[in-house]
């Protein structure tokens, strides 16, 4: 006779979460159960990426799995929580991710080393996303040099509604930083602490609304947000910006280190000022201004695909300047760049292999 989905849930009631010591099942962990004749399948969702003792949690739901008469072989798949199903288990208010709760893709855009032009691929990133026809948003989480603001012409300021705050529209784009609220050209000095509570704040009291992806551009290197961010929000993926140069590839090794420390997908490396084309030349021939191949050799060393090689461009340059992204523009070699990379961004989210798989 055949197992049945309720048999195998029944015996997981017996599988508790570690810190929580409650069972799995009542807790709403158990997202899927599959059967086909003597295998199984079982989705497991974590309230966070780095969950405490998950090995060991896994290693329970697929022994007490296989301890049912009938089933030979089980798989079972981790993947984050969502924001609601989180705050629902961790008994947190359910007001502390309202604002998250239509977004369906967070993807950080990360780099180890400051001035890779990581900001620069963001926005630029979300614009060629909405061109395609999605709805995209960017926390600004760079606390210290929140620069979104300036690359996208910005000088608003958003306005509350009961409680919440309205995001600042531009382009077609969702838009929240500090760079908005705090006066022009006033410095932000905030410590720790604050810096991960103004990240959290804009996460959850922020009325995204509904958005395909919600880009949130990180500050460089491995500090306060970027761990906030790894730890609260259920992230998609990282995308990792880097230059050609050796200096920038060593940092990106500490920032891969960081996410992959923490369970966290990186969907590929961005290489970003890879090479200035020689204006007039009837070869097309090209400088490389910081070296080449480095965001090449940095992808083949951690298994990654390489999304992108972003040319040296004045208009880029430009378009940051006068907040009006080149990406809006004519099509351009680096305008191409950037919707190519848009684009193996959403296939990458819309099929497998699934978020955080493993078994």
């Amino acid at each position: 006779m055949a197992v049945s989905k309720r048999e195998i849930l029944d015996a997981l009631k017996a599988v508790k979460e570690p810190e929580l010591k409650q069972n799995i099942v009542d807790l709403g962990m158990v997202k899927a159960v599959e059967i086909a004749g003597p295998h199984a399948r079982v989705t497991i969702a974590l309230p966070t990426a780095n969950l405490p003792m998950k090995d060991k949690l896994k290693n329970n739901v697929k022994e007490t799995v296989k301890g049912i008469g009938g089933i030979e072989d089980v798989k079972v798949v981790v993947t984050p929580m969502t924001s609601e199903q989180r705050a629902r288990i961790l008994g947190q208010a359910p007001s502390e991710m309202e604002g998250m709760k239509g977004v369906k893709k967070v993807i950080a855009i990360a780099s180890g080393k400051g001035g890779v032009g990581k900001t620069t691929v963001t926005v630029n990133l979300a614009i060629a996303l909405s061109l395609q026809g999605h709805s995209v948003g960017i926390l600004d989480a760079d606390m210290h040099g929140p620069d979104i603001p300036i690359m996208l012409g910005i000088k608003e300021r958003p306005v509350g509604s009961r409680g919440m705050l309205l995001p600042i529209e531009k382009y077609g784009l969702k838009i929240m930083s500090t760079g908005i609220l705090a006066g022009q050209g006033d410095p932000i000095v905030w410590r720790g602490p604050l810096v991960n509570k103004a990240i959290k704040e804009f996460l959850g009291h922020v009325l995204w609304g509904n958005l395909d992806f919600l880009l949130v551009d990180l500050p460089p290197g491995t500090g306060d947000a970027p761990l906030t961010i790894s730890t609260v929000v259920p992230l998609d993926g990282v995308l990792i910006v880097t230059t050609p140069q050796k200096v920038a590839l060593a940092d990106v090794r500490r920032s891969i280190g960081l996410f992959r420390g923490h369970d966290i997908p990186i969907i590929g490396i961005v290489e970003n000022m890879s090479f200035l084309r020689l204006p007039g030349d009837p070869d097309g021939k090209v400088m490389d201004i910081f070296g080449s191949g480095g965001g090449e050799k940095i992808a083949k060393a951690f298994k990654l695909p390489l999304l992108g090689r972003i040319p040296l461009d004045p208009a880029i340059r430009s378009g940051g300047d006068t907040g009006r992204p080149v990406t809006l523009e004519a099509n351009s070699e680096a305008v191409d760049v950037f919707k190519d990379i848009a684009s193996r961004l959403v296939t990458y989210c819309s099929g497998p292999p699934a978020k955080g798989e493993s078994s």
